[in-house]
Parts: structure tokens; sequence; C-alpha cells
């Protein structure tokens, strides 16, 4: 058993055995272009399926809301575990005239201390210059660091920079600057706050990411998969934990922060993420109720999308790509995701009563946006027990048209991505739930 050390406060979380993640990653390239060339992009090729069914009361669903949760956590992202014995925030760096004068942006730096040990991430928070009070706020963790924003003076951040295709990435002093669209200043034009962190930070997102993420809190054998001997796996060892609940760790424990900072509303978070963070977001939404809007943007398979659809990504492409991010008890339902005990709507349905969008690309077949709507249309039956409206048609709705109460979506024409249209909605949406506009 290895005996874990606290990682030295400044230092990156660029992975220790480069060795192990290069041809890890060639192994993940080759599969990751196999399961392209496989997957079925034909809908008249979808199997028919039966999805479990939801309650047909609010009463019922309360009492089978905290089963459907444990079957998640069971078969697919394992447990969250819980809040560190104590939290304290540090304040690292602040400018009061960010987004060239807008916005006050401070940067802090969470430490999480549990049973004599220490862990620390960075979050970023921007809000709104001039306004009155404490503003509503957006969470979102974002994939090539806080420094990758639009303000050239932000502190560079710890984790490896994400890159498609190269899961261990650069050093932080090679990390980019001013990366995709500036929804910082749109969102605080608005009226709102943005609080973000490198996922990387919370999780290095690579094969050894295990020895340096928030599990460290918890667990003392965090090999990678690599290093688990076949004869232990045979006696019953099972990694029961995954990125995406590590994630959703490090989403509420923003949450906690913000809490303690007199000029945000917490009765107003919303958490939103992309891709396999629109996966995280939903997870995080179904366990922490602090979050009252949950968005997930192309979330596909494992997110927002059903899996019991036989179109674009599916469990074993995810496994066998992507294990890290979820328990070992996923691989049992690669393949056969009959057998699971629960459906993708059941996850989205565990937000109720508070608010949902899902969202969706035109051209982003692999995250099937038709199996993210119908997942969306089906959980709305839930919302409706709580006299809410939620989406109410089967049929896809056209592109770039909002449709939905409670539980929202679009389709947006374009390819996996989250974009200014995105936010715009999100933030209209949100407009809705927190400002009554």
């Amino acid at each position: 058993m290895e005996t874990l050390k606290d990682i030295p406060e400044n230092e990156s979380r660029v992975p220790e055995r480069i060795d192990l993640c290069l041809a890890w990653e060639r192994g993940v390239n080759l599969w990751a272009e196999e399961s392209f060339r496989r997957m079925n992009r034909d809908e008249s090729k979808v199997r028919a399926y039966t999805l479990p069914e939801l309650p047909d009361s609010k009463e019922a669903w309360e009492k089978e809301r905290p089963r459907v949760l444990k079957a998640f956590e069971e078969c697919l992202y394992g447990p969250i575990p819980p809040a560190p014995e104590k939290i304290e925030l540090e304040l690292l760096a602040e400018n009061n005239a960010a987004l060239k004068g807008i916005a006050l942006r401070r940067e802090y730096r969470l430490h999480c201390y549990n049973k004599g040990r220490h862990f620390d991430f960075d979050m970023m928070l921007y809000l709104p210059k001039d306004a009155a009070g404490p503003v509503p706020v957006f969470e979102i963790l974002n994939f090539k660091g806080n420094q990758s924003g639009f303000d050239p003076d932000i502190r560079p951040t710890r984790s490896a920079d994400y890159e498609p295709k190269r899961w261990h990435g650069n050093s932080p002093s090679q990390q980019p600057r001013a990366v995709g669209d500036d929804f910082y200043t749109l969102a605080v034009s608005r009226g709102y706050g943005i609080a973000t962190a490198a996922y990387g930070e919370i999780f290095p997102d690579h094969l050894d990411g295990f020895r340096k993420s928030i599990f460290r809190l918890f667990y003392d054998d965090l090999r990678p998969d690599c290093e688990v001997a076949l004869e232990e796996l045979q006696q019953g060892r099972k990694r029961n934990m995954g990125a995406i609940s590590a994630w959703a760790w490090g989403l509420s424990r923003m949450a906690d922060a913000l809490e303690k900072i007199d000029l945000v509303d917490t009765r107003s978070l919303a958490v939103a993420g992309h891709s396999r963070l629109g996966k995280t977001a939903l997870w995080a939404g179904a366990n922490d109720e602090r979050f009252k809007l949950v968005i997930s943007n192309n979330s596909g398979n494992g997110g927002a999308a059903l899996a019991r659809r036989n179109f674009g990504e599916d469990l074993t492409s995810l496994w066998m790509i992507r294990s890290n991010w979820f328990c070992d008890n996923m691989v049992r339902y690669a393949g056969l995701e009959d057998e699971l005990p629960v459906d993708q709507h059941q996850l989205l349905a565990l937000t109720a009563p508070r608010g949902l969008y899902v969202a969706s690309s035109s051209k982003d077949y692999t995250a099937d946006f038709k199996g993210e709507y119908l997942s969306a249309y089906h959980a709305s039956k839930i919302w409706r027990h709580y006299g809410m409206e939620g989406v109410d048609s089967p049929e896809l709705p056209p592109e770039n048209t909002p449709v939905g109460g409670m539980v929202h979506y679009h389709i947006k024409t374009g390819p996996h991505s989250m974009t200014l249209y995105d936010w715009e909605q999100y933030i209209n949406f949100a407009d809705e739930l927190f400002k009554g506009k």
C-alpha cells in the first residue's frame, strides 16, 4: 500500500508517470477511432427499448427517489465523498476593474482538511461591479484553466492543460489564455456572477489522476487501474469511485465557499457543464439541492442521453475510452444497457422540482441529441407531479428554438460545443427562475 503525502501547494497536477499516460493514450485513441467507426448514426437502426417507469404521483416519486439515486451511485458514478471536516478560503488575488472595468474578480484557494489530510484547488469568481446586493451565480468547471479567461493578469492554474487526444497536457507555464467565447462578460453584464475552477485541479483527467485528486482526502489506495493485479480483481477488489463524482464533489465545495461570500446570493445558484462536465453537472445537481438550476450542455451518454438507445456513443465506448470517469460496476452494463436498473431520464428527474436545462447540438451525433431530448421529455413527468410544465412533445423541436417550462431544452445549429448562443438561453431561463422576468 502506497503512503500518500500532501501535494506541495504550488506543484503542478501534471502526472508523475508520463510513460503510463502516453501508453494509455495510444490505446484510448485507437479505440476512440474504432468506436467512432462502429457507432450507429442511423435513426432507422435504433433498437426497440423499454425505459424504467417513473412513478405516477409526487408521493411515490419522493419515496422512490433515494433508490434511484443509490442505483446511479452503484452502477455508474460511485459515491460522492462527504464534505471535508473543514474548508478555509484563501484570497490569492483580486481585480476591482476586471473584464474592461465591469466586474470584480477574486481568485481564491479552497483548502480542504479531512482527518489530518489536506487538498486544495483554486476558484475564480467574477461578480458585477455595480450590483446593488448579492447576485445569483453560475458555477462551471473549465477544461483549460482559470487563466484561459479573457483578463490578461489571471494566475496560472496548476492542472494540466486539456487537449483532445492528449490527456496529460502541458505544464502550467504553457497554458493558453483567452480561449473560446467570453461568456464571463455576457453573464456579468446580465447581472450574474460566474464561479469557475479547473477540472484538472480537482481530478486530473488522465490515467494517473487518482493520486492527485480529491480522493486523497478519503482513500489510501489510489493506484491507477493498470497497477491493480488480476488476482486482486478476482478476490473482489473494486474501484467504487470515479472522476465524475470527484468533479461533482468539487462543485459542492465551491458552493460551500460561495456561502462564505456576502456578495453571492446562495439561494440562486446554478450549475452548468459541457460534455463530460455536463454529466458532472447533472450528477452534482442530483446530489446537492443547493443548485436551483442544473444545466447539461451536450452531455451525451452517461449524461442526459438515454442509455438504452443504440445511437452515438454507448457505454462500451465510454468504458474503453474513459473508464476513470466511472466506478468499476459500470463495466457490467457495457453492451448490456437493457440490464441497467435505471436510465438517464431518471437522472434528470432527480433535479425535480428545481430548474433543469438540457441542450444539444445539431451536428453532435456522438452525444445523441435526440436521446437527450427524449430523456428530458420523459423526465418531465415528475415536474408535472409538482404542478410544473416540462417539455410536452416527443417530437424534437426545430433548431435554435428553446422549448419547455421548468424543464427547458434547445438544440442549436452546430457541432459539439458550448457557445454564447447557449449561454444566452441559460441566462434567459435564469432570469425567469431567479429574477421573475
